[in-house]
């Protein structure tokens, strides 16, 4: 039976060649932010940048978030950035994987970032069972691995008000394959939480975190990224992707 004129569907609008991107949550402060730039130099593309139409969604049919969305005709070939607020000078600048057109889904978006906080288990006491109650971590360093290469390196601070995450440049201490033996310094500002890219063109991303209480070594940080065995002992992999669908089970 037809549907009556005027009565809406549930499912997605139609629309073409578009670019989504979809950040669980609403209300996030700039210190993290999505922008573009040209594929090969670190130039800012402030106008297509600025052409981001911003739509909050509260439906019932997925998590509260807000969609990032950019007309995408022809897929040019810039390069979708996180920009993370330093405390001064440009911003610290992290890759994300090759954009492509979207399609609009009702619930989980093909590319979703999720900002989490990361906990740890405090080891209970009262039977073998007790796995530990979930407290955010210490003051230490967070390693994000991300399809086996190392993404994001945090200093986790802790005060009398609250934990926060400041981002350390690690492009400035790469060299080839490994890193420069330096002292890595945390230049970001100060944030409640971390942006992770848990879904990109409709497929789980390999994420793999890691806590350490002392900052890792440069030769620590390249036996980490050549030794998969070794991240799988040493990180967590966490399915990070946020669905109403997921909730239910």
């Amino acid at each position: 039976m037809p549907k009556p004129v005027g009565v809406l569907s549930r499912g997605p609008c139609c629309e073409i060649n578009k670019l989504i991107v979809q950040v669980v949550g609403q209300y996030h402060p700039p210190t993290q932010r999505l922008a573009f730039y040209e594929k090969d130099a670190n130039t800012r593309l402030d106008a297509l940048t600025a052409q981001d139409c911003t739509e909050n969604i509260t439906a019932y049919m997925c998590a509260p978030s807000q969609l990032h969305v950019w007309d995408w005709s022809g897929e040019p070939a810039h390069r979708l950035m996180l920009e993370i607020e330093t405390e001064r000078g440009k911003p610290i600048l992290l890759p994300l994987p090759a954009t492509r057109i979207t399609l609009r889904q009702v619930d989980q978006q093909w590319n979703q970032i999720v900002p989490v906080l990361p906990f740890v288990a405090l080891p209970g006491v009262n039977s073998a069972y007790d796995h530990g109650t979930p407290v955010l971590c210490r003051a230490g360093f967070i390693y994000v691995f991300i399809d086996g290469k190392l993404w994001r390196e945090l200093e986790v601070r802790v005060s009398d008000e609250r934990t926060t995450y400041h981002d350390i440049e690690l492009k400035k201490f790469r060299v080839g394959e490994g890193y420069v033996d330096d002292a890595r310094l945390a230049t970001g500002k100060a944030l409640d939480d971390i942006w992770l890219p848990a879904n990109w063109n409709d497929r789980p991303l390999d994420t793999q975190l890691c806590f350490s209480e002392v900052q890792l070594s440069a030769l620590r940080l390249q036996r980490l990224e050549s030794d998969s065995a070794l991240r799988r002992l040493r990180c967590q992999s966490p399915d990070l992707r946020v669905s109403k669908e997921r909730s239910k089970t």
